[in-house]
């Protein structure tokens, strides 16, 4: 339990002598309730009692939307905030999938190695509950050894967990390798889809169309699920991927808690001030995530709160690309299970990753887009407990213009 609550927190931070000179704007969101469905009609009964096994009594609307548009065919984009359940929609779109056939078969597609991590223990946990047949997951990306890459291509698994890259140098080219799995591909999910724009969005949707067409070769037609939490276009980004109709699923039913913004003009070094506010959290046992624009700020800023936090110094950690695959699974685990209680991180914490019940993000400096902000302030309140996302302004003139015009 928080000896003190965000919203106390942040009053104190606004009220301060030392910061309200340097606060720019405080803007407050309230709490939202959620909107729950019935699954009559749109799960069958043996994954409406896996539901109940898993303690989920009714879907939200946008879950109950989406996968009855999924049922019926629809290529299918679902754009609702984070932490609204997106995840569970393909699941179980595959799992029903698998009732029908067997042999059924899904490639997610990931933009980060940890998503597909994170994704891959959720469902081997979900799949562990299915009887008599039990579907299995793999992982096929850069850290998969050569001696699983082949078992994986001679003993496809219901669902394949890769990214792009991998899609691109070691699935199509190489198709004739993967008839069993491409012949029987039924779901394709493209998550984190507002990260396919620009130039990376056309190379894309090059890998997407050279896609449909070896489906088609093996005689399959898969159906296409696209997630996003940040993206205010979802059906025309989608349909420019795979160059087909996609229905957008927009309505969020999930409930969120209060949210309070900040901006802040700071009057010292902007890390200074992250790690003053940060050490303020700390003493309240706020959960935190601080997001820095560079490897090596995100360094210094750990080893400068830890020198400076006094009992709290080994509850903070730092990630970043470039650590091991096992150094970024064991910060993740610690920071899901409490043990750490906050980490400085770069834009490989920003997408959708499962790293627990988080409270407060502070960014130093703008992200540079309007996406990677609400993706990095989606790290928080996931709980639907209140949060906070403060963004401390660097030099760059951009921060300034934000904080001088915070609406």
């Amino acid at each position: 339990m928080h000896i003190k609550s965000i919203s106390e927190y942040v009053d104190a931070l606004v009220n301060a002598p030392r910061f309200k000179s340097q606060v720019k704007a405080h803007h407050r969101r309230p709490s939202r309730p959620g909107c729950l469905c019935a699954t009559d009609g749109i799960l069958s009964n043996s994954l409406s009692g896996l539901l109940k096994r898993l303690g989920i009594e009714r879907l939200y609307r946008h879950q109950c939307e989406a996968l009855s548009a999924i049922e019926k065919g629809r290529h299918t984009v679902v754009a609702t905030d984070t932490a609204s359940g997106k995840s569970l929609i393909y699941n179980l779109a595959m799992l029903q999938a698998l009732e029908r056939d067997l042999h059924a078969r899904a490639l997610y597609v990931f933009p980060l190695k940890a998503l597909a991590q994170d994704q891959l223990a959720t469902f081997d946990r979900w799949a562990e509950q299915m009887s008599p047949s039990i579907p299995d997951a793999a992982i096929y990306d850069g850290d998969t050894t050569d001696y699983k890459r082949k078992k994986i291509r001679q003993h496809p698994p219901n669902v394949l967990m890769t990214n792009p890259e991998m899609v691109h140098l070691s699935l199509l080219p190489f198709h004739d390798r993967w008839h069993a799995f491409f012949a029987h591909l039924q779901l394709v999910v493209i998550d984190e889809v507002h990260t396919y724009r620009g130039m990376l969005g056309n190379h894309m949707a090059q890998i997407l169309r050279r896609l449909l067409r070896i489906c088609r070769h093996h005689g399959a037609s898969p159906l296409f699920i696209f997630t996003s939490a940040t993206v205010n276009n979802p059906s025309q980004l989608a349909s420019a991927l795979i160059g087909l109709p996609v229905h957008a699923v927009t309505d969020n039913g999930a409930p969120s808690g209060e949210r309070h913004i900040v901006l802040m003009d700071p009057e010292n070094r902007p890390a200074i001030t992250a790690i003053a506010l940060l050490k303020a959290a700390l003493a309240r046992e706020l959960r935190t995530i601080v997001y820095t624009q560079s490897r090596k700020l995100a360094e210094l800023v750990s080893v400068w709160s830890r020198e400076q936090s006094g009992q709290w110094r080994d509850r903070i950690s730092v990630y970043r690309a470039g650590l091991m695959p096992h150094n970024r699974r064991e910060i993740e685990h610690r920071l899901k299970n409490g043990e750490l209680l906050a980490v400085v991180s770069t834009s490989a914490l920003e997408l959708g990753i499962d790293i627990g019940d988080l409270d407060l993000c502070i960014l130093i400096g703008y992200p540079g887009s309007m996406i990677s902000t609400w993706q990095r302030s989606g790290r928080v309140g996931r709980q639907g407990q209140p949060s906070a996302l403060i963004m401390i302004a660097t030099e760059n003139a951009i921060d300034k213009y934000y904080v001088a015009h915070p609406e």
